[in-house]
Formats: structure tokens, sequence, C-alpha cells
């Protein structure tokens, strides 16, 4: 059985002040997806679950949901990220919950404050793109920024 104590410490975690930065950005998702919640005892918001993907993406050792969910319990992630201890459950079911769809948004703000560093694909992507999922285009159909 697995140990329910994390693999890894806050010492072991970094990229908070990149976080901090988008905090403002993502705080106004907080309140999406919540009107499905009748009970009115959602503890996980769009935002905190925002910020909780980004910490692992910046941390090679939160990889995987568990990993994620153990990271929530740390003090100074909860105090930074403004996250309270997260369940798996909550995690596994904020894919269906929160629409990604928000974030397009603040994707356009990030890239307008984004210097234009190389010309690809005829002056229609202003970065360099590394295709993991569909989001990425989805987002690019969506928002598209002109050239400058």
């Amino acid at each position: 059985m697995a140990s329910k104590e994390a693999d890894f410490s806050e010492r072991d975690l970094s990229g908070f002040k990149y976080l901090d930065r988008l905090l403002p950005m993502l705080a106004r998702l907080h309140d999406f997806g919540c009107a499905r919640d009748r009970a009115g005892n959602r503890q996980l918001h769009f935002d905190q679950y925002c910020l909780l993907v980004l910490l692992a993406l910046f941390n090679p050792v939160v990889r995987s949901l568990r990993a994620i969910q153990q990271a929530s319990t740390l003090r100074k992630v909860q105090k930074r990220l403004g996250c309270p201890r997260t369940s798996l459950g909550a995690l596994s079911e904020a894919v269906d919950v929160f629409d990604p769809a928000r974030l397009v948004a603040i994707i356009g703000e990030l890239l307008e404050e984004v210097s234009r560093t190389r010309s690809i694909g005829r002056d229609t992507v202003s970065q360099v793109l590394t295709a993991v999922d569909g989001s990425v285009v989805r987002t690019l159909l969506i928002w598209r920024r002109p050239p400058t």
C-alpha cells in the first residue's frame, strides 16, 4: 500500500513567484463551475485547480494526480496558492466540472505581454508551440493574435 506521506517536501517545490503573477488573473475563474454544486460544499475551485496543475508543470517531482493531491496538503502550497487540502475525487471531477474555454481570455492577456521572438506559420503564430494535445489547437482557433 502506498504511503500517505508525500514523496517530496516544500523545499522540493519551486515556481511560486510565477504563480503569484497569475493569481489575480485566475481569481476571476473562482466561481465558474460551481453552479452544479447544490450542496454548497465545493472546496476546490477553478482558479485553485489551475494553480495546482501549473505547480505540477513547474515541478517534475509532482508527476501524477496523487502527487498534486499530496502537494495540496503542504502548508506552503496552501498558503501561497490559497488552495485547501484537495481530495483525489475533487481533482478527478475537475476535468468535467471546469470548462477550459474560460482560460482563453487569460491566455490572450498573457500573450499580449510576451514579445514576439520568432516568425513561424506565415506570421499567424507568434511563439514556438509544442503540440501536446488538442487544447493548443482549439485555443489558437478561438483566439488569433494579429501579426505585429
